[in-house]
């Protein structure tokens, strides 16, 4: 260890044993760290000279604490008279600056669910996502703005959108219903906006009916439905509870009891909801609704004549067949999208169906091959042209990828002409997306200023086609400012590149993260854990979900992939894949904890051989130390294990966790390492996880790493997510330049993000002081930088 080395490790142990009591706001500089009674040894240490050497720290006395050997002989002076690392006075940090946030260019890479345009206004439309909140369309930069980075921890949930609506009459007003069944206590509620989604307003009704934007049936809709001719009246289907409607534009809601639905056996419910304006005039109720169910062998369309007193069956219209999608077209008449599942990853026949209200007369209008239909739309000048596409079905597409079909009709429905053949595909300046398909197409707008121009959703982003009446028609990926992945794992290299994994496609090398990266070589789907070797940055390990190659390395930075040679067989499962792995320092020696197995493996020889880890059980997170190589740390949520033999052998240290197992080391540091404990706050150790101190400052933490310092001979920057003791109650990205002495929230409430998401990280720029990078469940890699 190099002198340097030595100085910041002296500045680590003299911060910890802080133990100031005053308050911590913001940019507070109250801060200790509490001596945890049950589970972490206490430190003591003498104020006196600190001598160092490259095996142990001794604050020497003639009571004497030894770090490395953890003694205890008697109680040292008040710690609150030793010396700590100190910020000059007029020496800027973080708490000076300002921050932008934004999300590292991928581009698309998740299933966008639906897209809705105001009639009344031009260039005004909106899409929105499975677990990304929704989106605006910004027409002069032809790109989309989230509308959810205000979204807290506690409500990542509310992330899932399964339901869409604007007001036709006041375009400004957007109303959205979401929630998620497995996050946030599937708490359910309506968002109202005014300012077209800048804006966004909660009203819970989960008292009434419960929705799942994560659900299958998705892509169905839209669900929630503003009447066209009074904005006051909004009617909203639940997947469980039944139809509920409002009347004073949102703010309260009531159950609609002569509708007597309340769910489906496949528990996606009411799916959506469409009013006829015809049957109304302005600032009075419309009398003509229409309601669908996702369900077969029953009725499952439904109006009402008369405001929703009543409701009886739509005659003529098949059951064998669920409602995908409803609309009215430019005559007046429903356009009805069939598929015999609900979707989008099941279903393999359905059609369309066009019902006129005035002669109470259906009609079948399918292409004649029967496939599923995701959606059909029609020319608001001309309702004979109609463009539908199909869901769930596999066919070649223009770029050699396989993926959905999609026809155009000139005749009102009579015939159909399936235009793959007269079709090409742009990545549109994304390279992932070049031999990518657009599938899972449950969702059409045609732009009613502009008929030649249609969007459809997929399940990697959103393409769009502006000549969609020519005779080569030309889709091009436009999924500009949308990202929604859910990313898993991310290293960034001191002086090289931002290297992250994410779910369904694979991961990403970036160099600049405001510009598209570029994706792994050898594709293969979910990786979930990425790892590089200190002393040998070019030599990378990856691990896939995937039992057909769940473990991949490069030895040059990514130009070429290998699968090991081979892979450990676990118990109940023929070939091990996922988890987390490690590579040594070296990049000698690779150690593999799978998700599917019970033990730890490790191979010198690429995998030709594998080995167990003895002592480390279940799945768990692994960090080589980035300075000794004999020392190897894992933790799998319920215990810390040490390795002291490169990884041969590992055993438990006793901390209690209460939170994720993502724990961080820090670069050219010997045995110091941060563990997030959630309710249980963050904890430090300074000698190898053989024991751990608690920040007494720090209240909550779900993620921590650590960033490049402004300057050499500062400490690292220590990122977290969590609360400060001093105000438990508010959740947020901090900072520390002073480990921990003082904090300061970089976040505010209109940037959260949903919190550190399915991957748990937070991960601070090796390369740029004040850059940090945090994971969450569905709007991608958000990372927050220093406004320059």
């Amino acid at each position: 260890m190099e002198c340097n080395g030595y100085r910041k490790l002296i500045v680590f142990i003299l911060i910890i044993i802080m133990g100031i009591t005053f308050l911590v706001g913001c940019k507070s500089k109250g801060s200790d760290v509490n001596q945890e009674e049950t589970e972490d040894e206490e430190i003591e240490i003498r104020d006196e000279e600190i001598e160092t050497n490259d095996e142990e720290i001794e604050a020497k006395d003639d009571g004497k604490e030894t770090v490395g050997n953890q003694t205890n002989e008697e109680k040292g002076p008040d710690i609150m008279t030793l010396p700590v690392y100190e910020i000059n006075d007029g020496e800027s940090t973080l708490a000076d600056e300002t921050f932008t946030f934004g999300q590292v260019a991928i581009g698309g890479g998740g299933f966008v669910t639906g897209l809705i345009s105001a009639p009344t206004e031009k260039n005004l439309f909106f899409a929105r996502t499975d677990v990304g909140g929704a989106y605006r369309w910004v027409e002069e930069t032809k790109s989309w703005k989230s509308l959810h980075y205000g979204v807290s921890a506690a409500d990542k949930g509310l992330l899932s959108i399964d339901g869409l609506a604007v007001d036709p009459s006041s375009p400004n007003k957007v109303y959205m219903v979401a929630g998620c069944e497995y996050f946030s206590n599937n708490k359910t509620v309506i968002y109202i906006s005014e300012d077209y989604g800048d804006t966004l307003r909660q009203v819970d009704v989960s008292d009434l009916i419960r929705v799942h934007g994560n659900g299958m049936g998705r892509q169905n809709g839209e669900r929630i439905a503003v009447d066209p001719n009074d904005g006051n009246i909004i009617y909203c289907g639940g997947r469980t509870g039944g139809l509920v409607k409002s009347t004073d534009g949102g703010n309260t809601w009531e159950k609609v009891r002569s509708f007597e639905i309340n769910t489906t056996a496949n528990r996606n419910g009411i799916n959506s909801v469409v009013f006829d304006k015809s049957t109304g005039k302005e600032g009075s109720a419309t009398q003509r609704i229409f309601v669908a169910i996702s369900r077969v062998n029953d009725d499952n369309v439904f109006v009402t004549e008369d405001g929703g007193a009543t409701w009886t069956p739509v005659s003529g219209l098949p059951k064998n067949w669920m409602p995908q999608r409803m609309k009215m077209d430019a005559n007046g008449k429903l356009l009805i999208a069939y598929a015999d599942q609900e979707g989008p990853s099941n279903g393999s026949n359905g059609g369309i169906y066009r019902y006129d209200p005035n002669t109470k007369t259906a009609e079948d209008i399918s292409p004649a091959d029967g496939r599923p239909i995701g959606d059909v739309v029609s020319d608001p000048t001309n309702a004979d042209r109609m463009v539908c596409c199909t869901i769930n079905t596999w066919q070649q597409q223009p770029n050699g990828s396989w993926g959905d079909v999609f026809y155009i009709s000139k005749d009102g429905g009579k015939t159909w002409t399936n235009i793959m053949k007269n079709m090409t595909m742009d990545a549109n300046g994304n390279p992932w997306i070049m031999n990518s398909s657009i599938h899972w197409c449950g969702s059409l707008m045609i732009d009613p200023f502009d008929p030649n121009r249609i969007f459809v959703t997929s399940g990697n982003g959103i393409f769009s086609c502006d000549n969609i009446w020519d005779e080569t028609k030309n889709f091009y990926f436009n999924a500009k400012g949308i990202e929604e992945t859910v990313p898993l794992d991310l290293v960034s290299i001191p002086s090289g590149s931002v290297l992250s994994v994410i779910g369904d496609y694979c991961g990403f090398i970036h160099e600049d993260v405001h510009e598209y990266g570029i994706q792994f070589k050898s594709a293969n789907g979910t990786n979930c854990s990425i790892a590089y070797a200190y002393n040998a940055k070019d030599h990378w390990v990856r691990v896939s979900t995937t039992e057909t190659s769940p473990i991949l390395y490069t030895k040059d930075a990514g130009a070429t992939w290998k699968g090991l040679k081979s892979v450990p067989r676990v118990i109940g499962s023929d070939k091990a894949y996922g988890g987390y792995a490690a590579i040594s320092p070296d990049a000698s020696t690779i150690i593999w904890s799978p998700a599917n197995g019970f033990y730890t493996y490790y191979t010198k020889d690429e995998g030709a051989t594998w080995e167990e880890c003895k002592g480390l059980i279940d799945c768990a997170y692994l960090m080589w130390d980035p300075v000794n190589p004999d020392y190897v740390y894992a933790c799998n949520g319920r215990s810390f294990y040490i390795s002291t033999d490169g990884g041969r052998t590992f055993s438990s240290r006793d901390i209690i966790l209460s939170g994720g197992i993502r724990f961080t080391v820090f670069p050219g540091q010997e045995g110091v390492i941060l563990i997030p404990k959630g309710k249980g706050g963050l904890s430090v150790s300074l000698n190898y996880g053989e024991t751990f101190t608690t920040f007494r400052n720090v209240e909550t933490c779900q993620a921590v790493g650590v960033g490049k310092p402004k300057n050499e001979g500062r400490p690292y920057v220590i990122y977290m997510w969590g609360s400060l003791t001093s105000d438990p109650d508010t959740e947020g990205l901090f900072a520390s330049e002073d480990f921990g002495t003082t904090w300061v929230r970089i976040n505010d409430d209109q940037n959260q993000f949903g919190g550190p998401g399915n991957g748990n990280f937070v991960v601070g720029d090796m390369n740029e002081y004040g850059k940090v990078y945090m994971g969450t469940v569905g709007l991608g890699i958000v990372y927050s930088e220093i406004v320059k």
